[in-house]
């Protein structure tokens, strides 16, 4: 069985992908805050693009570790997005078209079910998207530049920072120090992005969540790959999934 502290670092770091504040006043620096802005302009006006994604996930007792990857694609014009994960040995599916999600479910009871969620109104589009998500977590909170470096044979400009209790709460998270999911605390979440020098588009992305109870710590970390920025990319819905997902969502979720 995992154990708690794994459980529920796994559980913030997918809220978050689907996402604590010292002091009076966050830290923002302003070559930060220039960038993010500008990467913010550019992804409004993104038609579309493609990316991959790797999750890990470990404990200090050395015993426990889960993986995940996984690709996906997003079309803004049509507000549609897809993403495949392969997560801790079990394949799933995930559909966004405009508001309406659909989930391969898995598990004993969900096994061959898809389930449908509305998201969320209250935010742009794009902001339910993995670029957009991990703009929106940096927009408030500490807010630092580190310089450029190099990825993948690019130029990039590496900012990071840490989200404001306010977005963590709203994410459903819980604030920093603070109990969630039973007895464990989470003691850090860390958004780290880089972005194209020439373009400002995001190349890289990074969520990094600590957890801590009964003496263990568990750390996970979610890192995005963005690529074909622009190309043509199709996202559509099998009709066999709009017509059988139920609205309740999948069984035990």
């Amino acid at each position: 069985m995992r154990r708690p502290s794994l459980q529920v670092a796994l559980a913030v770091l997918l809220v978050l992908a689907g996402c604590s504040m010292f002091g009076s006043e966050p830290v923002r620096e302003s070559d930060a805050v220039d960038r993010l802005d500008a990467a913010g302009e550019r992804v409004d006006a993104v038609s579309s693009y493609r990316y991959n994604v790797t999750i890990d996930a470990s404990t200090t007792a050395g015993d426990e570790r889960v993986t995940g990857h996984g690709v996906g694609a997003v079309n803004a014009t049509s507000q549609r997005q897809v993403a495949n994960m392969s997560f801790d040995g079990e394949r799933s599916v995930n559909y966004l078209d405009n508001r309406t999600g659909f989930t391969e479910c898995r598990g004993p009871l969900g096994d061959g079910l898809w389930g449908r969620q509305q998201r969320s109104t209250e935010s742009e589009w794009v902001a339910l998207t993995p670029v957009g998500r991990q703009l929106d977590l940096l927009s408030t909170g500490d807010l630092y530049y580190n310089g450029t470096e190099t990825v993948g044979g690019r130029d990039v400009a590496h900012i990071s920072g840490e989200p404001s209790d306010e977005v963590l709460s709203e994410r459903g998270v819980g604030s920093r120090n603070a109990p969630v999911f039973g007895s464990s605390n989470v003691d850090s979440v860390t958004v780290d992005l880089w972005l194209d020098t020439a373009t400002d588009r995001p190349v890289r992305s990074a969520i990094r969540v600590v957890v801590s109870a009964d003496g263990e710590t568990a750390t996970a970390t979610l890192t995005f790959r963005y690529r074909d920025y622009g190309d043509r990319v199709r996202v559509s819905v099998p009709d066999s999934v709009r017509e059988d997902a139920l609205s309740t969502g999948c069984p035990g979720s």
